[in-house]
């Protein structure tokens, strides 16, 4: 048994939609990245995952069960949804917005436990945010409050991470702090994670297995070196590249090749 398996799920909004008929499963452990061009679907299936829509056709069985008859609670204290963080959240620190995280652990009016406080300070650390545990959130940069949504996902001790561009608006080293901290919780704690990626080099060297969705479908999926082909990738994203191997990680590393200087170039013979 999978831990979670989407079966012929089509989604959308106002009846017209977005994914069609997409079918796949995530094992359970490891890391499963989702890419694809601006508006493939991506964010869709994430939401239909999620909870947060509603699929018009096909089922999403999480452990074999329908998530749409799991309570609310209890479908927070197995999946974490991480979304992108687009408006500014109500006047919390940042310490009191990554504890909401233990709500579905506790319940609103029961009081945090020594391991709940133990678990928020740990998670603090883990991203960077002890020395900001005070600061209202309202007052961070981009990358600063993304960071503290992925800490009150983590408080949450889930068994599925679902991630919507995490590394978007982070810098180098805050990208690859977090994907390091992914990777190393689905390794050693035995975490599930389903990441949505717009930077194919990251996917290729974080990521298990790769889905491509394209036009609201499931062009290919498989291990990062399968799929992130440099027929693939042309096909998909309409541009060409190279792809070779990082000769660090042997990780497959895409090469994108400008094009106004080879017009230019061209223009002028």
């Amino acid at each position: 048994m999978d831990l979670l398996s989407v079966q012929h799920v089509t989604a959308g909004y106002e009846r017209k939609p977005v994914i069609r008929d997409i079918t796949f499963s995530i094992p359970f452990h490891g890391i499963m990245g989702v890419i694809g061009p601006n508006g493939a679907g991506k964010t869709t299936l994430f939401r239909t995952i999620g909870r947060i829509l509603r699929p018009m056709d096909g089922k999403i069985l999480y452990c074999g069960r329908d998530i749409a008859g799991m309570a609310r609670r209890e479908f927070a204290r197995k999946v974490a949804v991480i979304p992108q963080f687009r408006s500014v959240p109500p006047p919390f620190t940042v310490e009191e917005f990554v504890s909401l995280g233990r709500y579905p652990h506790r319940g609103r009016l029961s009081p945090f436990t020594r391991e709940d406080r133990r678990i928020i300070a740990e998670n603090l650390s883990l991203l960077g945010l002890t020395d900001f545990r005070d600061r209202k959130v309202s007052a961070l940069s981009g990358g600063e409050l993304q960071r503290v949504v992925l800490a009150q996902g983590l408080v949450q001790k889930p068994e599925l991470l679902l991630m919507d561009e995490p590394t978007a608006h982070l810098d180098i080293t805050h990208k690859i702090r977090v994907l390091d901290l992914v990777g190393s919780l689905s390794e050693q704690a035995g975490l599930t994670v389903l990441i949505i990626l717009h930077d194919l080099n990251l996917a290729g060297a974080y990521c298990d297995r790769v889905l491509i969705l394209k036009d609201g479908e499931i062009h290919s999926s498989g291990a990062p070196g399968s799929v992130l082909t440099q027929g693939t990738i042309e096909e998909v994203y309409h541009t060409p590249v190279r792809v070779g191997n990082n000769p660090v990680t042997a990780k497959p590393h895409i090469y994108f090749l400008p094009q106004a200087g080879t017009a230019a170039d061209a223009a002028g013979e």
